[in-house]
C-alpha cells in the first residue's frame, strides 16, 4: 500500500514536470530520502519527519497537505482506496475547487425571456406612445431648470466662504484621534514570569524539524528552513525534539543555551527556567 501512495505521488510529481533535482531545491530535503518516497521506503527517519516531507512534497505539488498525510496513513494501515487513474490528484484537486456557478431561479428565467419577447414583438401604435411620454417627460425637466435657474439661483457667481486655518483646526480637533491600541501580535500568554524560547536554524543550506510540548498540556511540530527561526512561550517547561539538532541554537528569555546537539542527529530534550536536560526517550503528550 506505501508503494501505491509513492506511486501516486511519483506520477503527480511527473504530470508537473517536476525532477527530482528540482523538488529537492524547493524542499530543501536532501534528494536521497526524495528517491526513498519515490521507492515508497518511509522507514528512512523518525514519523515526524516523515510526515514534514509529506507535506513539504504535497505542497511543491499544490496538493492539499493534510489529505496527502490521511492517503498516508491510510496506506500505511493498509487501507488505502483506489483512485481513479482517469484524473491525477492534481487534476482532481483543481476540479474540486473550480467555482460552480449559481443556476438561475425560474423567476429570472421567465423574466428574461418575456423581456426578449417585448423587445422582438414591439407594436408601432406602442413606440407613438412612448416617444410622446419622453418628449413630456423631457419638456417638464427643461421647465424645471428654467424656474430654478430664474427665481433661485439670482447670483452667477458661487461664493464659498474661506474659514481662518486656526478656526478650521479648532473645529477639527480630536477629530481623528485615533484611539490607542495594544499590540494584538504579542501572545496574550505571555507575562513577566513566561518562559520565551527562541528556537533558530542557524545553518545555511540544511532545513531542521522541531516537536515542541507546552507546559505538558499542547503539542506543535514545525519545520524550520536555514536562516529562520521562531519564538515560542510557556508557562513552566518545553519539551522538545530537534530533528538535525546540530544546526539549531536555543536562546532562553535572551540567554543561549548549551546543548549536545550533533548535525543529523535527533536529540530530545526539556527546558525549564535557565537549564536544559538531555532526555533519553522522545516526548510525549498525555491527554486525559
Amino acid at each position: 500500500m506505501l508503494t501505491k501512495f509513492a506511486d501516486e505521488l511519483r506520477s503527480t510529481r511527473l504530470e508537473k514536470g517536476i525532477s527530482l533535482e528540482q523538488m529537492a531545491a524547493k524542499t530543501r530535503i536532501d534528494i536521497k530520502f526524495l528517491e526513498a518516497i519515490d521507492n515508497g521506503n518511509f522507514g528512512f527517519l523518525p514519523e515526524l519527519y516523515i510526515k514534514a516531507f509529506i507535506k513539504q512534497y504535497a505542497k511543491v505539488l499544490d496538493l492539499d497537505e493534510q489529505e496527502t498525510l490521511n492517503r498516508y496513513e491510510e496506506a500505511k494501515a493498509g487501507k488505502l482506496i483506489e483512485k481513479d487513474d482517469s484524473k491525477s490528484l492534481l487534476e482532481k484537486k483543481i476540479e474540486i475547487e473550480k467555482p460552480v456557478p449559481e443556476p438561475k431561479s425560474e423567476e429570472t428565467v421567465k423574466i428574461f425571456n418575456d423581456n426578449d419577447a417585448k423587445k422582438m414583438n414591439v407594436n408601432p401604435q406602442d413606440k407613438k406612445k412612448m416617444f410622446r411620454l419622453l418628449t413630456y417627460v423631457s419638456g417638464i425637466v427643461v421647465v424645471a431648470i428654467i424656474i430654478f435657474i430664474a427665481f433661485f439661483n439670482k447670483s452667477s457667481n458661487i461664493i464659498v466662504e474661506e474659514k481662518p486655518y486656526d478656526k478650521v483646526l479648532e473645529e477639527t480637533k480630536g477629530r481623528y484621534i485615533v484611539p490607542e491600541k495594544k499590540d494584538e501580535s504579542l501572545n496574550t500568554n505571555i507575562n513577566l514570569d513566561s518562559l520565551i524560547l527562541q528556537i533558530a536554524n542557524v545553518d545555511s543550506l540544511d532545513s531542521a524539524w522541531v516537536m515542541v510540548i507546552y507546559d505538558d498540556k499542547s503539542k506543535e511540530d514545525f519545520l524550520l528552513y536555514p536562516k529562520r527561526a521562531k519564538t515560542i512561550s510557556a508557562f513552566d517547561n518545553f519539551k522538545l525534539t530537534l530533528g538535525n539538532s546540530g544546526v539549531i541554537s536555543l536562546i532562553l528569555n535572551n540567554h543561549k543555551l548549551n546543548f549536545d546537539g550533533r548535525r543529523g542527529a535527533v536529540r530530545h530534550y526539556m527546558v525549564s527556567k535557565d537549564t536544559i536536560e538531555r532526555l533519553t526517550s522522545p516526548p510525549i503528550l498525555h491527554t486525559n
